[in-house]
């Protein structure tokens, strides 16, 4: 009756290791088992100097229009080298976490019903990654592609270079560098999102699964004798207890990656925005195409963890009212006072926060997106704010 309890997310861990930003081992320390010394140089090479050179553009720049273009991508590459700085540090400790709920037979399904529940949301997690890869991935080719062509030379995104890059060899170092460099740090940036939501997911899963098995108990512990429903009982307390400790071993790793988002995001879609509304959607259908993708990509980046952070909330909530069905009424006196004692310990809230500042969950998203204060909205503006909206509705 078993599954495979986190197979969604084992491709994406596979990528993170070939992006050397995730341990081969659960360790209890990061380094015990990773040799991370390839991480090092293929980052320094990659997302720290090209974040460097884009935030030396963006300060000499003496043109507006041009810094927010910079500054568009400036702020996502400061996030992902925060990100992958986060995960350097503390993804030892998903690592093992993962391997608890993939291993430990304490996180074993048991029914059916916990079957199909794993079932239907690993499927739905995989329309998540579809829709995630493909919005983000897909504004690659619209931005680098017609460079090829453009004349003059252009770079899909501008940075600082000690030499000329408009030059015809010197441009060639400059474009086949970020050709490769921005597929690179797009996926880095993707999959570490997604392993932080599934991190959430699942929580929430196990969570409900805790609820179940809570409500059910008065379907198989009458019959087994008083002694077996304590021990039943003693057990979900115990995985009540464990699932509270993961709960805060992944708030430690979600923490700052999620406060770097929030602290970029107002930021990033109020720079896009303005570049929408400077872009000539004519003459530059492309750019128009790439901008609308990304925007949708960054309410994504807010909302999808707001979406799972949230989950895990209200499925804790949800257990005083699971344990309260159960058939605790007809059970001995001793039975009744731990239940009780259960009962008030599961009035505890249980939440992720982001950086001690805000709680995962969309009351935060909302606060995120209310900060935007907009002018009068043109035809481009209200069409991307119609894009928004149903993208969240359908969430």
């Amino acid at each position: 009756m078993d599954i495979d309890r986190i197979r969604p997310v084992r491709f994406l861990l596979r990528l993170l290791g070939w992006f050397r930003l995730w341990p081969t081992s659960g360790g209890p320390r990061p380094h015990r088992g990773w040799t991370n010394w390839q991480g090092y140089l293929l980052h320094s090479g990659f997302t720290f100097l090209f974040t460097v050179l884009m935030w030396v553009e963006a300060i000499l720049s003496t043109d507006m229009e041009h810094t927010v273009d910079v500054l568009l991508i400036s702020l996502t590459m400061t996030a992902l080298a925060l990100k992958v700085l986060n995960n350097w540090s503390y993804a030892h400790m998903a690592q093992r976490i993962l391997t608890e709920w993939s291993s430990v037979d304490r996180f074993r399904l048991k029914t059916l019903q916990e079957v199909d529940m794993w079932r239907i949301e690993h499927q739905r997690f995989g329309r998540v990654v579809c829709v995630y890869i493909m919005c983000s991935v897909g504004v690659i080719p619209v931005i680098v592609i017609p460079c090829l062509f453009n004349i003059p030379n252009r770079l899909p995104f501008w940075m600082w270079t000690p030499f000329d890059w408009q030059q015809s060899v010197s441009f060639w170092f400059a474009f086949i560098y970020q050709a490769v460099l921005i597929p690179f740090t797009c996926l880095c940036n993707v999959t570490m999102d997604l392993v932080n939501w599934y991190l959430m997911l699942h929580l929430s899963l196990c969570l409900r699964m805790l609820g179940q098995r809570l409500a059910a108990l008065n379907n198989s512990g009458i019959q087994q004798g008083e002694d077996q429903l304590c021990a039943d009982l003693l057990d979900l307390v115990a995985l009540h207890q464990r699932l509270k400790q993961q709960a805060l071993d992944i708030e430690k790793f979600i923490s700052m990656s999620t406060l770097f988002q929030l602290l970029v995001s107002s930021l990033i879609i109020c720079c896009t925005i303005y570049s929408i509304q400077m872009t000539p959607v004519m003459q530059d259908l492309g750019k128009f195409a790439a901008m609308i993708q990304y925007l949708f990509s960054m309410v994504m980046q807010i909302l999808l963890p707001s979406i799972y952070g949230n989950e895990v909330t209200n499925s804790a909530a949800k257990l005083t009212d699971a344990l309260y069905s159960s058939a605790w009424p007809d059970l001995s006196p001793r039975l009744r006072r731990l239940i009780l004692m259960f009962t008030i310990y599961l009035n505890r809230p249980m939440y992720l926060r982001a950086g001690s500042f805000f709680n995962v969950g969309l009351p935060m998203f909302t606060k995120v997106l209310l900060k935007e204060r907009l002018g009068p909205m043109d035809t481009r503006t209200a069409l991307v704010c119609a894009i928004l909206l149903f993208s969240i509705a359908g969430h």
